[in-house]
């Protein structure tokens, strides 16, 4: 047990976020082998809010880069030409993107529960994937919520986006940056 406990703690301290990838192509077996595992995060109430929509292939990508295109031109009409192209060429050199997409419950509580989950989901197959050597950069921000952008990818009205998560193999591995250490931020309670 000492062996996987230390394996688990290196794991844990060695992953890095990657944003610079080599060319190389990520199977999706190998992503969907790791995803079996990761869905096995804390779970309340075992909703399994998720499910995941796997872009690996040019056309897969020349898709995504098409809707997100439409989602500039609504959110940033003043964007240049020559600005919206290097995001174009940026997306497609990335080897994979998995869009991890949450149900949303009606009830919050439900709902705030739920997104612990993808959460711990995500981090499960960080920590997996850093394993076989496959590093990833776990992206939000305005794309994710837009509807438009949502429905293009067959998002139902009780679905969104959680995250993007940009994959590959790493052509570049950071140096750790320095952590709080959690004595600090520990308060007890008599």
């Amino acid at each position: 047990m000492n062996d996987t406990l230390s394996r688990i703690r290196e794991c844990i301290r060695d992953r890095r976020t990657i944003r610079k990838f080599r060319e190389e192509p990520v199977p999706k077996e190998l992503i969907l082998e790791l995803l079996e595992d990761a869905v096995y995060a804390p779970n309340h109430r075992l909703t399994e809010p998720w499910r995941f929509i796997y872009i690996g292939t040019e056309g897969g990508k020349k898709k995504f880069i098409e809707s997100m295109t439409v989602l500039y031109n609504d959110i940033k009409p003043d964007m240049k030409e020559e600005q919206l192209q290097k995001y174009k060429d940026y997306f497609m050199k990335i080897p994979a993107f998995l869009f991890v997409v949450l149900k949303e419950d009606e009830n919050k509580r439900v709902r705030n529960d739920d997104f612990a989950a993808v959460s711990c989901l995500i981090q499960n197959l960080q920590l997996l994937a850093w394993d076989k050597g496959i590093g990833m950069v776990w992206k939000s921000g305005e794309l994710l919520y837009n509807r438009g952008f949502a429905q293009s990818f067959g998002l139902k009205d009780h679905e969104r986006f959680a995250a993007v998560l940009q994959l590959g193999y790493p052509a570049e591995i950071p140096k750790a940056e320095k952590r709080t250490p959690a004595e600090q931020l520990f308060m007890e309670i008599h």
